[in-house]
């Protein structure tokens, strides 16, 4: 019955145009490790970015918190991990390392990102080392970015430093005092450059991390936070946005799934909202960077139907909130080698595409023009649509997103072109053997049915 209340009172249709434009930011991605494992000299996987259509890609993402401008791949002393991080991480790194050498990287990989960003047209992110770096390798890593003609929308000044992690040498009074000094050095020469601070995870209910968020709070020297919102939706022991246990739940996985698909709407239609509005609270309205986003990663829900309808619902919801002040969305993450969060993966030496690369293909349309949101409700229950338009209606984007597994018609009659992506079962994972459907046809006056577990889009434009 709760459920119910406020699905019903949030998807009440309502018009806003004019006060409520698409954000075209909200679309980008993460590049995490994807110039470990792509070559972005390799056609099929640059064609397959370039598809996709990102706005912003961020960089250096990975170990950015131990990047260095000089040296091969990220630039990464292994002294540093073993002076900083745990056993687990030095192995991963030594196991970087021997990646790139066998594969003759000898050249920084910010040259490989900035050739990206020019062939994709996006603007970019520097995530900034405060930890390793000094003043002058962060300073020069932004000129060199602005000098190859990028637009660089800000820096975020470290990654992730509020996590247990962290915290045999960081805290938040440490964190104030290094990103005030690295934060002023920038302004010194970049006085219009946005700056971004790590604030911590509001939902914990730890006394530390509300500490963290108190503290920085008070303090006026950046521009927006930076927030990683990950929607748990199964249950176990989580850590930095991966499940490290999950506790079996249902009769079966039908049963178990419908569990998961329900908490992954809640959190798109109220417990994202509820996160958000606990960091304006704090921090007064600041501008907010979701410099990473996405389903809990887990090899249970990684590369499934239902991650596919997670993220293109989420992305879709995100563009049509009212008076937002997320200014900046990327996606964790465009490619790598991690099931559950890359879009493109590498596996046994092929590029595989997992089931969000759809999700995005059909949700990037809605970040190609100025379009303004009409209305938006749950036209049957655990199915919504949302209306988007061009502020002279001459073009208009439906999305519907039908969480159930019953085809759905709707109540209206298009002509324009439909694209649709579905597939049989939320627990199914993408796959050469088990491949989710994705199609495009043009319609003249029909009406528009909806698959089983689906997202579809339908464009009409008025000439």
């Amino acid at each position: 019955m709760k459920k119910f209340i406020f699905l019903l009172l949030f998807f009440f249709s309502i018009s806003l145009i004019g006060q409520n434009k698409v954000n075209p930011n909200l679309f980008g991605f993460r590049t995490s490790l994807a110039f470990v494992f792509f070559d972005i000299q390799d056609s099929i996987f640059m064609n397959e970015v370039k598809s996709i259509s990102p706005n912003v890609l961020s960089f250096p993402g990975g170990f950015g918190n131990f990047y260095h401008l000089e040296g091969a791949g990220y630039g990464i002393k292994l002294d540093e991990i073993k002076k900083y991080h745990k056993q687990s991480k030095i192995k991963t790194v030594s196991n970087l390392k021997k990646i790139m050498s066998n594969k003759n990287h000898q050249e920084n990989y910010i040259y490989d990102f900035i050739e990206m960003v020019k062939k994709t047209g996006s603007s970019a992110i520097y995530d900034a080392n405060i930890i390793s770096s000094d003043l002058n390798e962060v300073l020069n890593i932004i000129k060199l970015l602005l000098d190859s003609n990028i637009n660089l929308l800000g820096v975020e000044l470290g990654g992730e430093l509020s996590n247990r992690s962290y915290s045999h040498f960081m805290n938040i009074d440490n964190y104030i005092s290094l990103s005030k000094l690295y934060a002023k050095s920038i302004r010194e020469v970049y006085k219009e450059l946005p700056i971004a601070v790590v604030s911590a995870p509001n939902n914990r209910g730890s006394i530390k991390l509300e500490n963290w968020n108190n503290k920085l709070a008070k303090e006026n020297f950046y521009d927006a936070i930076i927030i990683h919102p990950y929607a748990k939706i199964v249950k176990g022991k989580d850590v930095e946005g991966r499940m490290l246990t999950v506790i079996p739940e249902g009769a079966d996985k039908n049963d178990a799934y419908e569990i998961y698909k329900n908490r992954a709407i809640k959190y798109i239609i109220l417990d994202f909202k509820l996160e958000i509005d606990k960091y304006n609270k704090t921090y007064n309205n600041k501008t907010i960077w979701l410099t990473e986003w996405n389903l809990q990663m887990s090899s249970i829900t990684g590369n499934t139907l239902l991650q596919a309808l997670f993220v293109a619902h989420q992305l879709i919801e995100l563009a049509s909130l009212n008076n937002s002040n997320i200014d900046i969305a990327t996606f964790h993450n465009l490619a790598g080698r991690t099931i559950s969060g890359s879009m493109i993966m590498s596996r046994n030496n092929k590029t595989n595409k997992n089931a969000s690369f759809n999700s995005m293909r059909i949700v990037k349309e809605l970040f190609r023009d100025s379009l303004f949101l009409a209305h938006k409700s749950e036209i049957k229950k655990d199915c919504f649509e949302y209306c988007f338009m061009l502020e002279d209606g001459n073009k208009k984007l439906y999305y519907w997103i039908n969480w159930t597994g019953e085809p759905i018609k709707t109540d209206v009659r298009l002509t324009g072109k439909k694209s649709e992506y579905f597939g049989e079962n939320l627990f199914d994972k993408n796959s050469d053997n088990t491949e989710f459907q994705y199609n495009m046809m043009d319609f003249v006056d029909s009406e528009v049915k909806l698959a089983p577990y689906s997202v579809t889009l339908f464009e009409v434009i008025n000439n």
